[in-house]
């Protein structure tokens, strides 16, 4: 929800916050304006993901009849439903930058309250890498990032040149951007759609190759605690430092998401 064209504020992104109900009104408009436009160009099969807190963010009545939604809380093994390597590509909408980001609307990773910074094989990674990784396990390349200027910056050092980008807000701060209306980001996201499916050979998918080690910074020390470290596969290095070792992805992931 933070790279959504006019969501800014914390109110707008927790559940029984007075500003909630728009900012779910602004999500379920910009993603059906997408899904209008893909079909438009022909794209036949479309999986829609709420990937946003509980997972459950749309206006259910008022989504477009003609995608399939997938809602609620899952694990990392089945965070992206009925995805295989049939998908042309993928569309990440509305994402924020990495934990630490300078200047970035709602930056973090995962989560604000848990983690301070996640490490993948020496780079440091957020959720539109971390996404990124998941559909690179099928073969399936990111072909579009929305989201705030500090997100598509982040997008393009992840996933080369290559990936389409669009910026719906530029960040100023946690809670201050200069703010695209978003009736003008729903006009232009016709254009930006259609170049990121025309541009979609160009693009490829994002991939590590194992063995992986994940450096996970946490808040505190308290969170760590509770941890079980063997000093094999999950090593305490600090106080709220703990290093991950894993052969499998997938496996390495389930330990924090």
């Amino acid at each position: 929800m933070e790279g959504i064209a006019g969501i800014l504020l914390p109110e707008q992104l927790v559940k029984g916050e007075t500003l909630y109900y728009e900012a779910r009104k602004l999500m379920t408009r910009e993603v059906n304006v997408i899904i209008e436009e893909l079909i438009k160009i022909g794209v036949k099969d479309i999986v829609v993901k709420d990937a946003h807190g509980s997972g459950f963010n749309f206006l259910i009545e008022d989504l477009h009849p003609d995608a399939l939604y997938v809602m609620g809380g899952l694990r990392v093994d089945q965070r992206f439903p009925l995805l295989d390597s049939s998908f042309t590509g993928a569309f990440l909408i509305g994402y924020h930058a990495k934990s630490g980001t300078k200047q970035a609307i709602r930056d973090h990773t995962i989560s604000s309250h848990s983690w301070q910074s996640i490490t993948l094989n020496g780079i440091e990674i957020g959720e539109i890498g971390l996404d990124s990784l998941l559909f690179g396990l099928h073969n399936v390349p990111i072909l579009l990032v929305t989201g705030d200027d500090k997100a598509c910056k982040e997008a393009k050092e992840f996933l080369g040149e290559d990936v389409v980008t669009y910026i719906t807000k530029y960040s100023l701060g946690r809670h201050a951007g200069i703010m695209l209306p978003p009736k003008r980001v729903y006009k232009e996201l016709a254009e930006v759609v259609k170049r990121a499916i025309d541009n979609s050979k160009k693009c490829s998918p994002f991939y590590l190759n194992p063995p992986y080690e994940m450096v996970v910074r946490y808040m505190s020390t308290e969170q760590v605690d509770r941890l079980f470290c063997d000093n094999k596969r999950v090593i305490r290095i600090d106080g709220v430092t703990v290093k991950y070792k894993e052969e499998d992805l997938m496996q390495l992931l389930s330990h924090v998401l």
